[in-house]
């Protein structure tokens, strides 16, 4: 098993030896155009307020004008291209690939990043969008373009390829996001509320290391020193634009990435959804708030993102319950990127071969439809999806997917998960927030910022610690498929007026072995469930609730509360013999901040009669 991947950059700067995927590259074969032409040109694309935009555009060999060539457009976060100083660095495989089938492939620093000009208002800013705008206008004026332009790329690189549908133009023909953030407050950074604190600061240093934010570089101290040495940034930087000023262009369009927005700072400051400073907010890079100039957009979409990839499953379904675009959405056991299998019914490994040609081909074929082609969008909709423990993959064109009910399961007495509640009797079992109770080093929250492998350790040390509650043994195979939530019965005590509360779905297999599956958390202030009819179509999946400053509120002590707590959607068959099992906690403290920060509180979590909580999952006939 691959170590220490924790500690390498994103999982979209494929530009150098370093990193991990930029775009998804579909397999090779055609021959070149024309006479030969150079295959790489670096040069600055000048945005209408006058930002230079430093873009790689990748021919194939022999090009020349009047070839009409289709185009992928990736603008990136995360540097274009990497390489030593004085060096000019080669030709990405992205590109390679691309070119191979007849494309042209551009990819572009975002503005305030890796050789562009500017400084970054805002991770995901208006102006970050905007600009794919004239990008695409610029590419469709080339002499080898055929006008058409498809957008992609891999985690940042995804939302912005999404983002760029929202902007009417005329030449983004279609759009393929792999691994994309649809709402970046729910869906990563505050996932019910909850920071994802020790995550976030790490890659938070990584972006300023990258944009030499207030002056930080690899030589900064020790921390720094270690860090780009783990990551593989030593000695690195973005790769100049052609000709004899690339160097000093590099250097005075890196000066003004000084004042970059911090990350960092916005994650803890921007508690709240509603939160804004000036061009900063958690909402202008969200695609939710951005679903009716998409829809006008009527660009066609092919997404993939997987189960336990952060909340990438539940923005896919969000896209494809809000979106009325044509789609064809991929949910699949995948970690981020999708470059390593994650079901955690099986070891993790690296995606063989095969499957990453099947991959590549989709977005292949979408664009030879779209984008190379001058197909229009037919209006079908579908999702594919993989279930866990089954290994089989489904397509639907309707979610819920037809033949869901919902099945109820009550928490009761010692700890029994049940179908019916357990008679009159009532109770309640204390909880205690456990700094030690976590889900490891490798969990869904940590793929979406590194690119590891996702893997869940059996469960039932870390569960004997925490609140259990499992039904018997089945007696049939129950398929599971959706959005399950949970509704506890909450009494705060000591320590819990600002507290947090976790919850776990987990198969218990008769040999004992505890098999994570997906979980759901709730920042305890954020409990305030809002009328259905004001929840927008995208959240239609999800609990109302605005995350706004306003509806915030203290957890009362000493009083019993309804919260109800959404789980992250996910698809998986418990077998006939195995039990299902919700776990309550208080805390993970590998993934999130402790709420409080000192680590104390306790709950009561009551069952039985008015006292009732109970987990709701969409079971499949």
């Amino acid at each position: 098993m691959r170590r220490g991947l924790s500690r390498r950059l994103p999982a979209a700067l494929v530009a150098a030896a370093v990193v991990l995927g930029l775009a998804v590259a579909p397999a090779a074969a055609a021959g070149p155009v024309g006479p030969a032409e150079p295959q790489l040109q670096s040069r600055y694309v000048t945005m209408p307020d006058g930002v230079r935009i430093a873009v790689d555009v990748y021919l194939p060999e022999g090009t020349r004008a009047g070839a009409r060539l289709p185009t992928v457009l990736v603008t990136q976060r995360y540097w274009r291209a990497a390489v030593r100083a004085g060096e000019t660095g080669g030709v990405s495989s992205a590109a390679r690939q691309w070119t191979a089938r007849g494309y042209a492939y551009v990819v572009a620093d975002l503005r305030g990043t890796g050789a562009s000009f500017g400084t970054l208002t805002s991770e995901l800013g208006a102006d970050v969008t905007a600009d794919s705008g004239p990008l695409s206008d610029w590419i469709a004026g080339r002499p080898w373009s055929n006008g058409r332009v498809g957008t992609t790329g891999i985690s940042y690189g995804g939302d912005t390829a999404m983002l760029a549908t929202s902007l009417g133009n005329h030449h983004i023909t279609a759009a393929a996001p792999v691994s994309y953030d649809f709402d970046p407050y729910e869906d990563l950074v505050r996932p019910g509320g909850v920071l994802i604190e020790p995550r976030v600061a790490r890659y938070g240093l990584v972006l300023r290391v990258l944009d030499q934010a207030g002056g930080t570089t690899c030589e900064t101290d020790d921390s720094t020193r270690r860090l780009c040495a783990e990551v593989g940034l030593t000695g690195l930087q973005p790769r100049p634009v052609d000709g004899p000023d690339g160097q000093a262009l590099l250097a005075a369009a890196r000066a003004e990435h000084a004042a970059n927005a911090n990350l960092v700072e916005m994650a803890h400051t921007g508690v709240h959804r509603d939160y804004r400073n000036g061009p900063e907010s958690w909402t202008v890079g969200s695609v939710g708030e951005r679903t009716d100039a998409v829809e006008a957009g009527r660009v066609p979409v092919l997404t993939s993102a997987g189960w336990l990839d952060a909340g990438t499953a539940n923005g896919v379904l969000s896209q494809f319950t809000g979106l009325s675009n044509t789609q064809d959405d991929w949910i699949g056991p995948w970690n981020h990127g999708a470059a390593w299998l994650a079901d955690p019914f099986l070891p993790a490994r690296p995606l063989t071969a095969q499957e990453r040609t099947e991959n590549d081909q989709r977005v292949l074929d979408f664009f030879d439809r779209y984008v190379r082609g001058d197909a229009r969008p037919d209006g079908r909709r579908q999702v594919h999806y993989y279930t866990f423990n089954e290994g089989v993959w489904r397509t639907t064109d309707r979610w819920p997917v037809p033949g869901t009910r919902t099945q109820w399961f009550h928490l009761g007495a010692g700890g029994t998960l049940a179908g019916r509640p357990d008679g009159h009797r009532t109770g309640s079992d204390l909880l205690r927030l456990d700094p030690t109770a976590g889900t490891g080093p490798l969990d869904r929250w940590n793929t979406n910022l590194s690119g590891d492998e996702v893997v869940y350790p059996d469960r039932a040390a870390v569960d004997a610690k925490l609140l259990g509650y499992t039904t018997a043994p089945l007696t049939a195979d129950t398929r599971v498929t959706g959005n399950g939530k949970v509704t506890l019965d909450v009494t705060g005590l000591a320590g819990s007026a600002r507290g947090a509360l976790h919850v776990y779905l987990e198969d218990v297999a008769p040999d004992g072995r505890v098999t994570y599956l997906t979980e759901g958390q709730l920042a305890l202030a954020d409990r305030a469930v809002a009328d259905r009819a004001d929840n927008p179509d995208w959240r239609r999946l999800r609990t109302p609730r605005s995350y706004a400053a306003e509806d915030a509120a203290d957890l009362p002590q000493g009083r019993p509360q309804k919260v109800a707590i959404d789980l992250q959607p996910v698809s998986v068959l418990f077998r006939a013999g195995d039990r299902i099992r919700l776990t309550v906690a208080a805390a993970n403290p590998d993934s999130f901040e402790l709420l409080p920060a000192d680590g104390r509180a306790d709950y009561r979590i009551g069952w039985g009669g008015d006292r009732a909580s109970v987990l709701e999952l969409p079971v499949v006939r």
